[in-house]
């Protein structure tokens, strides 16, 4: 069967499989939180042609408006013949690589080098091969420096190579092997650090001869059609290989469309991309190379590798020099991984004297402390509420989304990414918006409605309107349909969502300064580390607990840093050396069934500030 989806023409589907598994399976790009189980009403798509009855559920996540326009639940449509759709109905927009702070503390040695030589000529009585010339001439140039056998691409390429300009070329040496022979005398060499999320992918051009960012870009990570989370990911790969290579073809796709965007803005030769750095959890890592997963996800949660790894672009299908070296920075332990590495080397301040707190949120939580005498990690199960997942009018942070709230006696003020409409609340906006509601008294510490009809209710008359019940909840709304597409609420459940994302995160970070035998007095900063993190006011981080209550000059903003602990292991191996120091120096801490962290749980829950 044929359908036309818009941007992307006709696409054959089969009709045994509802829409959503159709998009999946044509890599068409779709929110999916909850792997089509039909209880998140994020996988929208608008009908413009052959428009479905509406369905139980698309009648509970979708406004009257979006019913009316033709927009349903892909994951609640049977394909028909003739159908015409349009997928990602919010504008494309992520922020992650709007908050790379600028790095000018790490000296360029980035273990590559381009060495011109000028190679001698055959001739009868010189019947060297030309590898073997290539070696004899580089010997008299790097006479300390051996060289290591090259690959079969590197010698195929060299009789071309060496006799296009007069066996004049530059050999591209990694460390003690050449992984590249370029025409001429000077060639450009380039890197990429590449950062895997979750929910997004960030990929930076660097300039290895200078140590300049020449620039970022980043796109939704291919994988979220397939789940929002990790856990939902693992689930779906652990449901066959066939899975599982999709996954990883899905993520590969997105760090190439990246790549092929970045060649194109910064008009740069493909091949002169020569190195790549990876930061990724380590579920993120295990599904970028095509690794099993499974016992990620049950006692003991034991990873394939922990160590750092090297491989080649080739073998791993990147869109670079096939010889490109690519790096990967080894994992802590369990879900705590090479991106929790990263941010230690990108946020140094974590590493300094004293006891420092590291918190990188996002779609994942990892905590690491920094005490004088130990490190210790652990990582909690908070980020798909902070990504919006499991909130009824929740989003990503994309345009539309609602990021920043303010309420008053007159109403409610809102900052929408993009300055459009807004569509839902993305994770900012679920932080300051229930930061908000408690400061107001619409909600109390347990997180529960006021009365707006009771006579001891003093909130003024434009609030208690904006309080309504729903079925058998209460939902407090931010935006009338009216002035917006659609209302824009935060109901009881959006709030005990939050609740527990925020509870687990304040109880992993008591657990481990209980664990580490000091006071959360003793902390001298908690270094918030991600993209998300960076759009969060420290008011209302400490108002609803989200951390332990602390003095605000102690709370510090490190923006994007496992990005930029991509970007300086790029440009200095001993940085890369020091991340592989690093993850062997850290415990990490397992805090399913550690009575320590359920008993502070219970107590993170309220909404107010919390010792």
């Amino acid at each position: 069967m044929i359908i036309r989806i818009k941007h992307y023409g006709e696409v054959k589907i089969e009709d045994s499989k509802n829409l959503l598994l159709n998009l999946i399976e044509n890599r068409i790009g779709i929110d999916n939180i909850c792997n089509g189980k039909g209880t998140c009403g994020k996988c929208k798509v608008r009908f413009r042609q052959g428009v479905p009855e509406a369905t139980s559920a698309d009648l509970r996540y979708l406004s009257v408006e979006e019913l009316e326009e033709g927009v349903r639940l892909a994951c609640q449509v049977k394909p028909q013949k003739g159908m015409e759709i349009d997928v990602n109905l919010s504008n494309s927009f992520d922020r992650k690589n709007t908050v790379l702070r600028r790095d000018d503390q790490v000296a360029l040695d980035s273990g590559l080098s381009g060495i011109s030589l000028t190679i001698p000529q055959p001739s009868l009585e010189d019947e060297r091969g030309d590898w073997d010339r290539i070696i004899d001439e580089y010997r008299k140039v790097m006479p300390e420096q051996g060289l290591a056998l090259p690959s079969l691409g590197v010698l195929e390429r060299l009789p071309g190579t060496l006799r296009k300009q007069d066996y004049r070329i530059t050999a591209v040496t990694w460390q003690n092997r050449v992984i590249d022979v370029q025409p001429g005398h000077g060639t450009a060499l380039h890197g990429l650090a590449v950062d895997i999320g979750t929910t997004s992918v960030a990929v930076a051009l660097i300039d290895l001869k200078t140590g300049e960012v020449l620039g970022s870009v980043s796109a939704e990570n291919g994988q979220t059609a397939f789940g929002g989370d990790v856990i939902s990911r693992i689930a779906y790969a652990g449901e066959g290989l066939k899975n599982r290579l999709q996954l990883t073809a899905a993520v590969r796709s997105t760090i190439n469309t990246l790549i092929d965007e970045l060649v194109l803005q910064h008009e740069i030769v493909r091949n002169s991309i020569y190195k790549m750095t990876i930061v990724a959890n380590t579920t993120m890592s295990h599904l970028f190379l095509g690794l099993d997963v499974s016992n990620l996800a049950v006692s003991p949660y034991v990873s394939v590798y922990n160590q750092a790894l090297e491989f080649s672009a080739k073998e791993l299908g990147l869109g670079s020099n096939p010889e490109a070296v690519v790096q990967i920075l080894p994992n802590i332990g369990s879900f705590v991984g090479g991106d929790t590495v990263g941010a230690l080397l990108g946020a140094p301040e974590v590493l300094a004297q004293g006891n420092h707190l590291l918190l990188d949120l996002g779609t994942n939580c990892e905590l690491v402390l920094k005490t004088e005498k130990m490190m210790l990690a652990c990582s909690t199960a908070a980020g798909p509420a902070f990504e919006g997942a499991g909130i009824f009018h929740g989003m990503r942070a994309k345009a539309g989304a609602i990021e920043g709230i303010r309420i008053h006696e007159e109403g409610v003020e809102l900052r929408v990414i993009g300055d459009e409409e807004a569509l839902g609340i993305c994770g900012s906006g679920l932080i300051d918006g229930i930061a908000q509601m408690r400061q107001a008294g619409i909600i109390n510490r347990k997180g529960a409605f006021v009365d707006p009809d009771h006579k001891d209710c003093s909130l003024s008359d434009e609030l208690k309107s904006r309080i309504r019940k729903k079925e058998d909840y209460w939902e407090f709304v931010f935006a009338f349909g009216r002035q917006h597409k659609k209302d824009i609420s935060l109901g009881q459940r959006d709030i005990e969502a939050l609740q527990l994302a925020k509870g687990a995160v304040c109880a992993g970070i008591k657990t481990l300064v209980s664990l580490a035998g000091i006071s959360l007095r003793d902390l001298d900063s908690i270094v918030m580390a991600g993209t998300f993190a960076t759009y969060l006011k420290k008011e209302s981080i400490l108002s609803i607990g989200l951390t332990p209550h602390t003095d605000p000059e102690k709370i510090k903003m490190a923006g994007n840093a496992a990005h930029l602990g991509a970007i300086r292991t790029l440009l200095n191996q001993g940085t890369f050396a020091e991340g592989a120091e690093l993850s062997r120096r850290i415990q990490h801490i397992e805090l399913g069934g550690d009575k320590t962290f359920t008993n502070f749980f219970m107590r993170s829950m309220y909404l107010e500030p919390t010792d």
